[in-house]
């Protein structure tokens, strides 16, 4: 008996300490119903689609898809006269996965994944196993990857350092300067603030992300606002669409929409911009709505300025959609100007709100933001129908930490539940994070889960936030590898595995853009700046053609 006894202690020990919580407290297990559907002699296994079970569906769809790859092995090898970068701020592979589901079901494409050519791109910074925008940026834009948190800097300028940062030795430049200096128009358009990181590396240099305006700004640099308005690549962007007006108005004045503005110099950068323009009798138009913009007539305007929001622009699916334009407008209306250049252009477009929306634990709204970018980029393909000197790429700048887990049924709800633990006998969200704001509201403070059949009459709104498994004051960035999708002009050097700045070097070889000892396309040898190659080919070769025309009149005579 006394053996029994201990043993049934050292059970119960055992139990004890499986069921303890990190600190000790004791985690009630609830009642043994429910249990997991499978467990159910009864139980019904799910079954696919009424097509899908069918060998022909599948044996046709793998051979139409067949074909569709064989088309692709047509490579187009000329000059890209447009390059447009549609970067998706934090969209990471489970975030297009999702968002196919959210969109209508597994088997659904977005837009860009249509295209010809895929790779996966690495995103780490040179000193951060994960990345932030800023440093990515740098990686795709400049080809040159750097510290964390630096705009268009090396890696020798630490985050914070302004001094350093002044340096012309450490300062990187981007796409859109080279294609400036080629004659070609530039656009940046974004749904964030447009001094935010992403897009200021585009046009700006700093020692930190964070010198939007001149309050925190170190003395002997210049705020990224500024830059946009004088810098050498800002003052001569063709079309600039987003958020962040504050950063351009100063303490005590508002914007157009009556938000009140933050610079402690009491600058008002917008009316300089408008200054800056008539002095170099450009035909310019600042816009601050969506009314405004839809106004617009390209062939009236050289120089086109947007700012919609005093921060971000809203989540479309929360905004005012009459007062601010969506992405997809925005990018429609910068081609509409850009294209009229013959000469060419460069386009930045960021879809930045699925990066905020991961932030905070907002799944629902990251793949609808989501969507939104996958319009923007089907509306942009549309208008470029057969154009045959265009190169699109699509990619992130990094991950985040969102999974799509468990094993739901097709067709379940991406946004519901989708499993049932045998431990602790509730079901869980097939979408989860690793970590953010919102795990108090899934975990009690004594330990264990809350119950999330209590929460399913909230998943449609937006503002319903999914589990996050360790607390974190904002849910981090992910390290793993973003996909990269292209089509046009020399869209196939972009498949593969490869390190984030090769997508810098790819986009300047395919337009014929950066310095003269980069590697250049046989191609690029016939476009000499201001088309001087194309021109003096064509006359070389009518001389050719009279010259052996010139031969067999002779060769006639003297056969005479």
């Amino acid at each position: 008996m006394e053996l029994i006894y201990v043993l049934l202690c050292v059970v119960h020990l055992a139990v004890a300490v499986v069921l303890a919580g990190p600190a000790g407290v004791f985690v009630t297990v609830p009642s043994p119903e429910p249990t997991h559907p499978m467990d159910d002699p009864n139980w019904v296994p799910p079954t696919g689609p009424t097509q899908e079970k069918d060998r022909e569906y599948w044996l046709s769809t793998g051979q139409e898809r067949l074909r569709r790859q064989l088309e692709f092995s047509e490579r187009n090898q000329r000059v890209a006269k447009n390059v447009i970068i549609f970067l998706g701020d934090g969209l990471s592979i489970p975030t297009l996965a999702a968002t196919r589901v959210y969109m209508g079901g597994e088997e659904r494409e977005l837009s860009f994944e249509a295209f010809p050519y895929t790779g996966l791109a690495k995103t780490y910074c040179i000193n951060y196993q994960v990345s932030d925008s800023a440093c990515t940026a740098a990686a795709i834009l400049t080809g040159v990857k750097n510290n964390y948190g630096t705009i268009g800097v090396s890696g020798h300028v630490p985050l914070m350092n302004c001094p350093l940062s002044l340096l012309a030795s450490n300062r990187l430049t981007s796409i859109l300067k080279y294609a400036q200096e080629d004659g070609r128009s530039t656009g940046v358009v974004t749904n964030t603030r447009i001094t935010h990181a992403t897009p200021a590396v585009a046009y700006a240099v700093a020692g930190a992300r964070y010198w939007e305006d001149d309050t925190e700004l170190p003395q002997g640099c210049v705020d990224i606002a500024s830059q946009l308005v004088h810098g050498d690549i800002g003052t001569n962007l063709t079309v600039a669409l987003g958020g962040g007006s504050r950063h351009f108005h100063p303490i005590g004045t508002v914007d157009g929409n009556g938000a009140p503005g933050v610079r402690t110099d009491g600058r008002n950068l917008v009316d300089e911009w408008i200054s800056d323009k008539v002095t170099r009798e450009l035909r310019a138009q600042f816009v601050h709505d969506r009314a405004g913009l839809m106004a617009v007539q390209p062939g009236q305007v050289d120089r086109l300025f947007g700012l919609f929001s005093a921060n971000h622009m809203s989540y479309r699916l929360l905004a005012d959609q009459q007062r601010e334009p969506s992405l997809e407008e925005m990018t429609a209306s910068a081609l509409e100007l850009l294209k009229r250049n013959d000469r060419g252009f460069v386009l930045l477009v960021e879809g930045g709100r699925i990066d905020h929306a991961h932030h905070d634990n907002l799944a629902k709204l990251a793949l609808d933001e989501t969507v939104e970018f996958h319009r923007a980029v089907e509306r942009t393909v549309r208008l470029l129908a057969g154009d045959a000197e265009t190169l699109i790429l699509v990619t992130a700048d990094h991950s985040h930490t969102l999974t799509i887990g468990g094993y739901p049924v097709r067709g379940n709800d991406i946004l519901a539940t989708g499993d049932f633990s045998r431990l602790d006998r509730m079901p869980f969200f097939t979408l989860t994070y690793a970590n953010g704001p919102s795990y108090f509201d899934h975990f009690h403070e004594t330990g264990g889960r809350r119950n999330p059949t209590d929460m399913l009459d909230r998943i449609r709104d937006p503002s319903f936030t999914y589990p996050a498994a360790v607390p974190y004051e904002d849910e981090t960035h992910g390290g793993d590898d973003v996909a990269v999708f292209a089509q046009g002009p020399w869209a196939h050097i972009f498949s593969g595995l490869y390190e984030q700045h090769v997508i810098g070097h790819g986009l300047l070889y395919a337009a014929c853009l950066g310095p003269d000892e980069f590697q250049r396309s046989d191609a690029c040898r016939d476009r000499l700046r201001g088309g001087a190659a194309s021109n003096w080919r064509g006359v070389g070769q009518q001389l050719l053609s009279v010259l052996f025309l010139l031969g067999c009149l002779r060769a006639q005579i003297l056969a005479m």
